[in-house]
C-alpha cells in the first residue's frame, strides 16, 4: 500500500514536550535497525492495522507505514468496539522484522478472547509474512530473542473461573514459552514465570538481556489512574524472579496533578552511550477526561552498577529527552488534505475493514467520493466514513461536501467519533415537508444510548456546504456555513467531548464496556435507501493548537 506525501502524519517536536506520537497511539513497541528507530503501537477496530512510526533521532516522529494492510493478514469484520488489535510487539533479529499481534474479541460483558499471532519480513513495510498461530492463552503477547540464539514467547496468563472456585479469574501472571522458529510453533513447557506484584493486573510483558540478566517488564494496575511499569529480574529465564527495590520504576499514580497521566506499558531500548530510551503509554486528561486517548511518551533511564535500570524520574516528565542523536527535523504536516492523490492518505483509517467500493479519489478529480450505504455510525459493519485522529485538546476541523439528498434516510456531513456508542454527528440531510435541512446529532449523552438530535435549520438551497468543528476546553461546537460565503452559523449549543474519552466510556456508560482508543474526527454518509446521490468532499482542514500543551 502506498500513500501520498500529502496529510502525513508527523509528530513534529519543536518545543521538545511530550508525546511523541500525539493522538491515539497506546502500547508502543520500540526496536531498531542500524539508524533507523520504529514505534508500532495499538489500533484496535481501525483499519489498517498496526501503525508503524519511524525516527532517526528519537524525538521527532512519523507515520511511516502500516503492519497489517491485507485482509489475508487479519479478519475484523463486526469486531467490537476497543477490540481488534491489542498491544502489538516489535522487534528486529536476525535481518527480520518481528511482529506479534492480538486480534481481540468481545466486551466486558462477555470476556474476551486473545488469540496471538507472529508475521516477520525482512522490510518493515513489507510484504509480511503469513501469520503464524501461537495461543489463545492471553493478551499482550511478545517476542524475546535470547542471546543463545533460541526464542520465547510471553502473554498475559489468562484465567477464566468461576465465582467461588480455588481459582480467580482475571490476570495471573506472565507465561512463557519456547518458540521454535524453524518449525513455527510452540515448543517446550509453558510457566507461568512471574505473578506480578500487589499492584495487579499484570500484562503487556516484554522481555530483555543484559549481564547475564534476563529483565521482565510488564504493565500493572490496569491501564487507567493506576497504571505503572514494573520491572523484576532474574539469571535464569524461567525464573525465580526478583522485583525492582524502587518499584515501580514509572508511574504516576501517585502524583495526581502531574499534567501526564496513566502512565505505563513500557518498551525499552539500550543505546550504544549507555542510555536507555523508554517509550510508554500515557494520557493528557482534562478534568479526567483524556480527548486524545492514550498517546506515546519518551523516558530516558540509566543503568546502575546494582544492575537495576533507573529512569530520570519515576514520575513522567513533560521534556522529550536528548539521547545525543543528531536532530532530524521533519517538515511540518500539512494542515489541508484536498484530495489531490489517487490515494489515501496515511492519516485516514477506516472501521474495521479497508473502504473497498465506498470510496473514490478518482472519480472525480481532487474530490473524495464516498458511496453511502445502509451502515450508519453505531453500526459494527462498514459504515461509509473515514476519519483521522485527534491529536491536540483544542482544534479545529473543516471540510466541504457536495450532497443533495432526496429522501430523510440520507446524510452526509462530518463526525467526532470514539466508537459506535459515542459520537456527534453535523451532517446535511432532508425532511418530508422542509427539504434540505442541516442536522446535528449525538449518542452517549449523559450515558443513553438512543441517538439525539441536538440542533436543527432548513438549507433551502442547492449550494455546496461547509460543516467545521472546533473544541475548546473540552467542548465542541459545530456550524455550518453555505460554499463561498464567510460566516459560520453555530448549530446546537456547545457540546461534552468528555463523551469521546476513555474515561466516559469506562464510567459513564451505563452498559459496561472496553474504552481503549481515543477520539478521531472525519466525515461520513449514510444512505438506507441504496438509490442515493453520492457524497463528494473538497477538502479537509485539521488544525489543532499546540498552545493549551504542556498547560
Amino acid at each position: 500500500m502506498t500513500y501520498p506525501d500529502s496529510m502525513s502524519s508527523i509528530s513534529q517536536i519543536s518545543e521538545s514536550v511530550n508525546p511523541i506520537i500525539r493522538g491515539f497511539s497506546p502500547d508502543p513497541a520500540i526496536c531498531r535497525r542500524g539508524d533507523e528507530f520504529f514505534i508500532a503501537v495499538s489500533s484496535f477496530q481501525w483499519w489498517p492495522g498496526v501503525p508503524i512510526y519511524r525516527s532517526l533521532d528519537l524525538r521527532n516522529w512519523e507515520l511511516h507505514c502500516y503492519a497489517l494492510f491485507d485482509e489475508k493478514m487479519v479478519n475484523l469484520r463486526r469486531i467490537g468496539d476497543s477490540a481488534g488489535i491489542w498491544a502489538p510487539s516489535l522487534t528486529y533479529a536476525d535481518g527480520l522484522f518481528w511482529l506479534v499481534f492480538s486480534p481481540a474479541s468481545g466486551t466486558r460483558n462477555q470476556g474476551y478472547e486473545s488469540p496471538n499471532y507472529l508475521t516477520t519480513a525482512s522490510n518493515i513495510e513489507g510484504p509480511w509474512s503469513d501469520p503464524v498461530f501461537l495461543n489463545a492463552s492471553g493478551n499482550d503477547a511478545s517476542l524475546f530473542h535470547d542471546n543463545n540464539g533460541k526464542k520465547y514467547i510471553l502473554n498475559t496468563h489468562q484465567i477464566r473461573s468461576p465465582e467461588g472456585s480455588h481459582l480467580v479469574e482475571g490476570h495471573a501472571g506472565t507465561l512463557l514459552q519456547e518458540y521454535d522458529s524453524k518449525s513455527e510453533k510452540l515448543v517446550g513447557v509453558r510457566e507461568n514465570i512471574f505473578p506480578g506484584t500487589d499492584l495487579g493486573i499484570p500484562e503487556g510483558s516484554k522481555m530483555y538481556q543484559r549481564d547475564k540478566w534476563y529483565y521482565l517488564s510488564i504493565a500493572e494496575g490496569g491501564t487507567e489512574y493506576g497504571h505503572c511499569v514494573t520491572l523484576a529480574r532474574s539469571r535464569n529465564v524461567m525464573g525465580p524472579y526478583e522485583v525492582h527495590p524502587d518499584n515501580p520504576i514509572l508511574t504516576s499514580r501517585d502524583n495526581p496533578d502531574n499534567p501526564i497521566q496513566r502512565a505505563g506499558h513500557a518498551d525499552f531500548l539500550t543505546l550504544e552511550n549507555g542510555q536507555v530510551a523508554v517509550v510508554y503509554l500515557a494520557s493528557r486528561p482534562s478534568n479526567k477526561a483524556s480527548l486524545c486517548g492514550r498517546e506515546t511518551f519518551m523516558a530516558r533511564g540509566r543503568w546502575d552498577d546494582d544492575g537495576w535500570l533507573r529512569l530520570d524520574s519515576r514520575d513522567p516528565q513533560l521534556e522529550i529527552p536528548d539521547f545525543g542523536l543528531p536532530l532530524k527535523t521533519l517538515p511540518a504536516p500539512a494542515e489541508c488534505d484536498h484530495f489531490d492523490s489517487p490515494t489515501l492518505g496515511k492519516v485516514w483509517n477506516t472501521l474495521r475493514q479497508p473502504a473497498n467500493g465506498r470510496l473514490s479519489l478518482v472519480e472525480r478529480s481532487g474530490w473524495l467520493r464516498l458511496q453511502p450505504n445502509h451502515c450508519f455510525l453505531d453500526s459494527i459493519e462498514h459504515p461509509a466514513a473515514v476519519f483521522r485522529r485527534i491529536e491536540h485538546r483544542a482544534f479545529f476541523a473543516e471540510t466541504l461536501v457536495s450532497f443533495q439528498p432526496e429522501d430523510s434516510q440520507q446524510w452526509a456531513g462530518l463526525a467526532c467519533y470514539y466508537d459506535t456508542r459515542h459520537w456527534y454527528y453535523i451532517y446535511r440531510g432532508w425532511r418530508p415537508g422542509s427539504g434540505s435541512i442541516i442536522g446535528l446529532c449525538g449518542k452517549g449523552i449523559r450515558g443513553s444510548n438512543r441517538i439525539e438530535a441536538l440542533g436543527e435549520f432548513a438549507f433551502n438551497s442547492t449550494d455546496d456546504v461547509e460543516f467545521r468543528v472546533s473544541c475548546e476546553q473540552m467542548h465542541l461546537q459545530f456550524s455550518f456555513r453555505p460554499s463561498g460565503t464567510e460566516n459560520w452559523r453555530s448549530v446546537g449549543p456547545l457540546q461534552d467531548a468528555s463523551v469521546l474519552t476513555d474515561e466516559y466510556v469506562e464510567s459513564e456508560d451505563p452498559i459496561p464496556n472496553f474504552g481503549f482508543t481515543g477520539a478521531f474526527v472525519g466525515v461520513a454518509a449514510w444512505d438506507m435507501t441504496g438509490v442515493g446521490p453520492v457524497a463528494d468532499f473538497d477538502f479537509f482542514k485539521y488544525k489543532g493548537d499546540r498552545s493549551e500543551w504542556p498547560p
